[in-house]
């Protein structure tokens, strides 16, 4: 890549809609998608740059930000609703984002207040935990008061699920009122921080991000604090540039050669009814067709894990070959 070419990737646009909002994105490459997605409803499009975007949301959105991560009990059965169970922030410095204070507790659903055996396997929790929790208005007037000591009017979230998740939990305990606060400030940076690293469109998990970071921290997935402690430290190694470039390379090429394999799949829906005697034989078959097709470039892997697994799904197994290659996503 040429050294301009690398200058424009690198700098930030501002988008106007004509709503009054502002998006915000990375180089110019985006450009062409973002006039695609919000066509007819752009007023201007200017540069920015990165220190000059953070003093203005400095002065909309305060000093301090907070990073959240809810976990739930989702419902097994219809009209069974998903409530939290457990919340977790971590309070930072806007401008160097260093680590201030955190919060966690965990709360006591009020319709569905058994676990289902998923849900403990997920998050660690045991029912007894939650039984002694706090109400869901309990915790989220503490976690306001958090916010005020803060002054916290903006929160980033990873995906799309907690800010629907939460307005619902609190027209559920019949408090829609008391969690606006929160959010009407909720920013889902997911795709944000998939762009500013593949300078493209697209998200992976919150635990594939960490790991093409390096970034381990003690503890365990699906607990609220440990995520709302790794999306801070995500986005700041984003920020900082803290940003391993072989494991980077090296989730580019796994996410190249995703694309390809899921564009060559041809079989979704794993059939039954294959003789399980046949099946062993099926897999000689693959493992001899994956040696005498010895492919030489990532495309043609890629058309090779694809047929493979097709094949597996038409015999009654779930596809497994694509894994062997996607190490980080």
């Amino acid at each position: 890549m040429r050294k301009n070419q690398k200058i424009h990737r690198n700098r930030w646009y501002e988008i106007s809609l004509a709503d009054g909002s502002t998006k915000i994105v990375k180089g110019q490459q985006s450009i062409p998608a973002a006039r695609k997605k919000y066509k007819n409803q752009i007023r201007a499009i200017r540069r920015i740059s990165l220190g000059r975007w953070n003093q203005y949301q400095e002065s909309m959105y305060g000093k301090y930000l907070a990073f959240l991560d809810l976990e739930y009990n989702t419902g097994e059965e219809p009209g069974i609703p998903t409530e939290i169970i457990s919340v977790g922030i971590v309070v930072a410095d806007r401008k160097n984002l260093k680590k201030k204070e955190t919060y966690y507790s965990l709360v006591h659903p009020r319709i569905n207040t058994t676990l289902n055996p998923y849900c403990m396997e997920l998050t660690g929790l045991k029912q007894k935990e939650i039984d002694h929790a706090r109400s869901f208005a309990e915790v989220f007037a503490e976690v306001e008061e958090f916010y005020r000591k803060w002054g916290i009017r903006q929160t980033y979230v990873y995906g799309n699920a907690d800010s629907p998740v939460l307005r619902n939990n609190a027209e559920l305990n019949e408090i829609p009122d008391k969690v606006t606060y929160l959010t009407d400030g909720i920013k889902d940076i997911a795709e944000e921080l998939f762009l500013s690293l593949f300078d493209r469109e697209g998200s992976i998990s919150l635990e594939k991000l960490g790991r093409v970071l390096d970034i381990r921290l003690d503890g365990e997935w699906h607990n609220a604090l440990y995520d709302a402690e790794l999306l801070w430290r995500c986005h700041s190694a984003v920020i900082h540039k803290e940003i391993p470039e072989n494991l980077l390379t090296q989730a580019k090429n796994e996410l190249a050669l995703k694309e390809i394999y899921m564009q060559n799949r041809r079989f979704d829906e794993v059939k039954s009814g294959f003789p399980e005697e046949k099946k062993a034989v099926t897999e000689e078959i693959i493992q001899e067709l994956r040696k005498a097709a010895a492919p030489k470039s990532m495309k043609e892997t890629a058309k090779l894990l694809a047929l493979c697994d097709d094949i597996l799904v038409l015999t009654g197994e779930r596809p497994r070959y694509q894994k062997e290659y996607t190490e980080l996503i």
